[in-house]
């Protein structure tokens, strides 16, 4: 364990906050097919602009830096509405709408609806239901835009629904075996949604641009002049904005959780999103933040859960047993401890 000032004097240093996205950069990306999307002679060619793309949907603001055909950002912003619409809790008719008002019965979903609670719930038995996709009743008690904390009654009531080996997933069919369980897919969805961009774009010529989804950043590629991709890392004990470092990356995704998104203080005490599925109130570890480096935005996001509620200790030996995953750990005293292979750079 170092202090973070120590901790940044390091040169291989890591730091939060995927969210944060002061890196600017290119990429390169094939030419458009007549349709738009794919390029006519199968060969990447050289864009001297970046397209972008600005969107508000998964209640974040989706930013895509891209060297493609501005087309091809136009069939991704409609990929992401797509997403959006069978995803969102909060979009009637969408696929978890119809599973959360089905009252136990069967749904047939889209096939990435059901490849996604086929995922979840793969890391809900490996976290032993520390990561469960049915914290949706307790979830939807909270307010931390207006600073609501539950009654202890109604959060009791919820918490005696949560349990994901609820869900029944057969095929394309959904069915939430306890009627009063609700599904909430945002601690995975985003991650879900960033890979099948990436993938999106590099299917059809991008060979490299940066996909920010809030708190799930994934870079493709490098830059155009050869150069890696900096996303920029917030520290998690100061004001938003407050980047400390920045992770170096290559087809890589950074993913962050953190207590400074989505809390309010009441009576001296912060209370944030990162939910306890045992209890339903807040985790209470020390933990600040948990940054996680990995090839899956999926991974990330899930494993940035499972390791913020275990706690800094138990968490980083979740983090080395798994290859492929690299973590930072911020405690809220400034204590900061990085994963074996972590890696990054001091930007102050």
């Amino acid at each position: 364990m170092l202090t973070r000032r120590n901790f940044i004097s390091l040169a291989a240093l890591a730091t939060l906050g995927a969210g944060l996205v002061p890196a600017l950069g290119g990429c390169t990306s094939a030419a458009a097919s007549a349709a738009g999307l794919a390029p006519a002679d199968g060969k990447a060619h050289s864009c001297n602009e970046a397209a972008t793309l600005d969107v508000f949907l998964f209640d974040t603001l989706v930013s895509i830096e891209a060297y493609c055909p501005e087309s091809l950002l136009g069939q991704v912003e409609k990929r992401l509405i797509y997403f959006e619409n069978i995803f969102s809790k909060t979009v009637a008719g969408s696929d978890v709408d119809l599973i959360n008002n089905a009252a136990g019965d069967p749904v047939a979903v889209h096939p990435e609806t059901a490849d996604i609670i086929a995922r979840a719930l793969s890391y809900s038995e490996e976290s032993n239901g520390l990561f469960d996709i049915t914290i949706g009743g307790v979830v939807a008690l909270w307010d931390f835009k207006a600073g609501i904390v539950p009654e202890e009654q109604a959060l009791a009531e919820a918490l005696a629904h949560v349990d994901y080996r609820a869900v029944d997933l057969d095929g394309e069919t959904v069915r939430v075996c306890d009627p009063l369980a609700r599904i909430d897919l945002g601690g995975i969805a985003k991650g879900y949604i960033a890979d099948d961009i990436a993938r999106m774009l590099r299917e059809n010529g991008c060979e490299s641009a940066l996909v920010n989804l809030g708190g799930n950043t994934y870079a493709l590629g490098r830059r155009p002049d050869g150069s890696v991709w900096n996303v920029g890392l917030q520290d998690p004990n100061e004001a938003r904005g407050n980047a400390f470092a920045a992770v170096p990356v290559t087809d890589k995704s950074v993913v962050a959780s953190g207590i400074n998104e989505r809390s309010f203080v009441q009576d001296g005490r912060t209370y944030h999103h990162l939910l306890d599925p045992a209890t339903g109130m807040p985790a209470d570890n020390g933990l600040a933040s948990v940054t996680i480096v990995s090839a899956s935005s999926l991974d990330g996001d899930a494993c940035t859960t499972t390791a913020f509620l275990l706690g800094a200790e138990a968490g980083m030996a979740f983090i080395e047993s798994h290859d492929g995953l690299e973590a930072l750990f911020i405690e809220t005293g400034g204590t900061a401890s990085a994963s074996s292979g972590m890696v990054t750079e001091q930007t102050r």
